[in-house]
């Protein structure tokens, strides 16, 4: 009955609140403005008992903000959201080549040619999450709020899905001179998802290695170039007993460190996941959720920033609030998200993959490292 009596009392002072200070001031009487902030100030008022739904547009700006917390290397490759059409699709124009040069023309007239243009166009691929119910005696009884809780934990999930995809589609189709195998003299056992056996050693000379490859390519860009490196592999590469290790760690900036760069060396920007890549025996990336094998190699990434193209589209969150079916709440979300390697001739993009152990130098405890 208490409770009854001061929701009344706070809606009447924020009425009358609104109605008289309001036009002095120039602004609109918000009348759920004011019982928001009154509300603060009486914690009895039950959680909802204003009316207060859920913010659609908060949520689906929260998703895209959590995409790139979660898989800040997205953030490292060139944007193509301007040429997103209708949330679902990217439309690129693409200016056709140059005109031919000559030196001291002798023949007159010139031959004429015309410009032919075209265009780069991929469908956004649609990334739903489960719907999740959240029964009613949740949102009341519980202690905590069960509806941030949860859906918190179905956003990450729809983070985790889309990051791995784009590196998937980045990968897939390379050519076999792109994939590098790592050549460290020791023995790792092998890390990739059921994977067995041991494998040869990632080094800080496999980084040198891939430089000398996009430098070959002509891709190479002081300052845009990036390697995501699986955790396991980079362990191997910069071992926390090594001092040169944290060397390589100092040479970071605050503004890299908060970017998700985690170590400079040999002029890649590096950065780290669980996971990144996994090959099978034969070389085929496999895609991500297939089931693994034991004979499964881990991979990196390596790339130039202007090499790989992202694209996110359309960003929904649907809600059923009150469902009498389900007598609950039912939350669920969409993202549409799609990216390619910008170039048709695959330049500026290759992947390290771990390499069979060398048997001969197994068990005698080189390092490999640079």
């Amino acid at each position: 009955m208490k409770t009854k009596f001061r929701i009344i009392f706070a809606l009447l002072v924020a009425l009358l609140v609104g109605v008289t200070v309001g036009p002095a001031i120039g602004c609109t009487p918000l009348i759920p403005a004011a019982v928001s902030f009154l509300g603060a100030f009486i914690p009895s008022i039950p959680a909802g008992a204003l009316g207060a739904g859920v913010q659609v547009e908060i949520w689906e700006k929260d998703i895209e903000g959590q995409l790139f917390q979660d898989a800040p290397f997205l953030n490292c490759v060139y944007n193509g959201d301007q040429y997103v059409l209708m949330g679902k699709v990217v439309y690129i124009p693409q200016s056709g080549n140059p005109s031919g040069v000559v030196k001291n023309r002798a023949n007159l007239p010139a031959s004429v040619t015309k410009r032919t243009d075209s265009t780069v166009t991929y469908a956004l691929d649609e990334f739903t999450t489960d719907p999740r119910l959240i029964p009613n005696a949740d949102t009341v009884e519980l202690s905590y709020d069960k509806r941030d809780s949860v859906t918190g934990e179905d956003k990450k999930a729809l983070s985790d899905v889309v990051a791995e995809e784009a590196l998937y589609v980045w990968a897939d189709g390379l050519p076999a001179a792109a994939v590098v195998k790592t050549t460290g003299k020791k023995a790792v056992l092998a890390s990739a998802e059921l994977a067995t056996g041991n494998r040869a050693s990632a080094t800080r000379s496999d980084l040198q290695t891939m430089r000398t490859l996009l430098v070959k390519q002509r891709k190479w860009s002081e300052g845009n170039m990036y390697a995501l490196i699986p955790s396991s592999m980079l362990a191997q590469m910069f071992p926390a007993d090594d001092v040169v290790t944290a060397t390589y760690a100092q040479n970071l900036t605050e503004q890299e460190r908060r970017q998700g760069v985690v170590y400079k060396a040999y002029g890649w920007n590096i950065m780290e996941r669980g996971t990144v890549l996994r090959y099978d025996v034969d070389g085929v990336l496999r895609a991500q959720g297939a089931l693994g094998a034991a004979t499964d190699n881990e991979g990196a990434m390596f790339w130039e920033k202007n090499s790989l193209e992202r694209a996110l589209g359309e960003i929904k969150m649907f809600q059923d609030e009150g469902n009498p079916l389900y007598f609950g709440d039912i939350y669920s979300f969409l993202v549409r998200f799609g990216g390619r390697r910008r170039r048709a001739d695959n330049k500026g993009v290759a992947v390290l993959v771990q390499g069979p152990e060398v048997i001969e130098n197994a068990g005698q405890g080189g390092d490999g490292q640079a």
